[in-house]
């Protein structure tokens, strides 16, 4: 009944958005919105029931055993250059194979 209310008030509370901004999607576009807020929630959940099975663990734990880190760093995410490495090594091939070509602001110094 409601249903384009709720939606603006879930939105507007979770991201700030206006009626402007809002109104301006696509139902295709708030359902990527919405599934993308759910797999966030979903993670920032998953991270926090980790943490505290850590800590529980280390209450628990007995004396003189090393206490286990809460948080571990993570390593990021390995991205691909923007370039593959074999691309790269092809173009670095061919621009050697071109030669070095007299620079234009150099005068030709012919002795006559």
């Amino acid at each position: 009944m409601f249903r384009n209310e709720a939606d603006y008030a879930y939105f507007a509370a979770r991201l700030g958005w206006t009626p402007e901004q809002y109104g301006s999607l696509t139902p295709v576009e708030l359902a990527f919105v919405r599934k993308e807020l759910e797999t966030r929630t979903v993670r920032e959940s998953e991270l926090l029931q980790q943490a505290v099975e850590v800590a529980v663990a280390n209450v628990m734990r007995k004396k003189g055993r090393k206490a286990a880190q809460l948080w571990k760093k993570a390593a990021g995410e390995r991205r691909e250059p923007p370039v593959a490495k074999k691309e790269f090594d092809a173009l670095k091939a061919a621009f050697a194979g071109m030669g070095r070509r007299p620079r234009a602001s150099q005068p030709n110094m012919k002795t006559e």
